[in-house]
């Protein structure tokens, strides 16, 4: 028997804020801005948070209240540790 492969995945870290909101969304959009956020999470200082992408899928996550969209680029099949 062989196992599946593993899901890519992004493990987000929190080493700078006291606690931090977050928004993140999982998708093939090029665009992170135009994709509406699926999930929200506190995440406490030194905390981590694992969201896996199906293949062909990418993560786009923000701090809550940032303009800004992040997008680990996970459609290559890779896993990607990012901080925030």
């Amino acid at each position: 028997m062989f196992a599946e492969p593993a899901l890519p995945r992004l493990t987000l870290s929190n080493f700078s804020y006291d606690q931090a909101h977050v928004e993140a969304t999982v998708t093939a959009v090029p665009d992170c801005a135009a994709a509406a956020p699926t999930m929200e999470f506190d995440l406490a200082y030194n905390g981590t948070r694992v969201i896996e992408a199906p293949a062909g899928s990418d993560v786009c996550w923000r701090r809550a209240g940032s303009p800004r969209w992040n997008r680990a680029f996970l459609s290559a099949g890779r896993s990607i540790d990012s901080r925030l």
